[in-house]
């Protein structure tokens, strides 16, 4: 017998040596798997949310609660039958046809990360990213948390693969839209104007802004107080690259709403120059301070309506920042 068949039946052996240690049924392990229950499960364990699974299932959501084996993938929002049947009294709803955007808002009570009752209270929690590609915002005022500056109950939370927080309201996505709020306020137009022409349009549509928005009677003090006789000279008088500062003087990469100031609190604006605003508050007016020392102040009407994303505020001048000196 030569050496090459002898090779032969040494490989032939081992093969089937090997191939009896084969397991038929091996499968490789998929990491972070969890043996927990289903989200989908979970909401349709929960008496109380009956109406809610009911009306996941007629959208085509429920999908989006048993496509994951993995621990922690989503978060639901669940509202109890108690809440959806005040909520559809109150806007005189008799069925579910009648709730415009259901599939929409139903997806908004579920968010991609998965969020724990514990997560709500860490101050880094600013917003939260739903499957109705909106935000819901994270308010908290004197221990409370709130969505969307909305008081919202979570009786009790449910953990599967993921979490179910039964919740007492009816969440919305929100439909107004800062530009749509500057259309719909004529005494604000000249503020809109000196956007457009900046291109700064974009300001209006991204999240976590809050605006200090002057009102056109501000612009006409402004004009008068630098000798200008229209939008167009102030341009000529100041150019563009210091109006723009301006303009980014008066919006804020942060939510401000009255819940959540308070005397003395300072804001960081998009162009902070050497001096930044400061929020003071006496009696019932919200005011804020500017400029050398903090010598000016122009009153804010608060408007604790929450746009799309964030807020927007009127003050009755328009606030020059300190520049630096080059």
């Amino acid at each position: 017998m030569n050496h090459t068949f002898n090779n032969i039946l040494f490989l032939l052996a081992a093969g089937i040596l090997m191939a009896g240690c084969i397991d038929a049924n091996y499968e490789e392990p998929v990491a972070g798997r969890t043996e927990d229950q289903l989200l989908s499960n979970l909401v349709a364990a929960q008496s109380e949310l009956s109406i809610f699974n009911e009306f996941l299932d007629s959208e085509g959501l429920l999908p989006l609660l048993v496509s994951r084996q993995t621990q922690d993938q989503r978060a639901v929002f669940a509202p109890t039958d108690a809440a959806i049947e005040a909520f559809m009294s109150e806007n005189g709803f008799e069925s579910a046809d009648d709730i415009e955007g259901l599939e929409n808002v139903l997806a908004y009570h579920i968010a991609e990360p998965n969020i724990r009752q514990s997560d709500l209270s860490d101050t880094n929690y600013n917003f939260i990213q739903t499957n109705a590609d909106q935000n819901i915002f994270v308010n908290r005022s004197g221990g409370e948390v709130r969505f969307n500056n909305q008081t919202v109950n979570i009786l009790r939370s449910e953990r599967g693969n993921g979490t179910v927080h039964l919740i007492d309201e009816v969440l919305l996505p929100r439909s107004n839209a800062m530009a749509a709020f500057l259309d719909e306020n004529p005494e604000l137009s000249v503020f809109k104007q000196v956007v457009e022409l900046l291109g700064l349009n974009s300001q209006l549509s991204t999240n976590f802004r809050t605006l200090f928005i002057p009102d056109n009677q501000a612009f006409a003090d402004l004009l008068t107080a630098l000798g200008a006789g229209s939008l167009e000279e102030l341009v000529e008088m100041v150019g563009e690259e210091a109006l723009e500062e301006i303009v980014r003087y008066h919006i804020v990469n942060d939510l401000v709403y009255s819940a959540n100031v308070s005397d003395n609190q300072t804001l960081t604006p998009q162009f902070t120059g050497e001096v930044m605003p400061m929020i003071s508050i006496d009696g019932g007016n919200v005011m804020l301070t500017y400029g050398e020392d903090h010598a000016s102040s122009t009153l804010v009407t608060v408007n604790d309506d929450i746009f799309q994303t964030g807020f927007v505020h009127i003050i009755d001048k328009v606030m020059l920042p300190v520049r630096e000196i080059d």
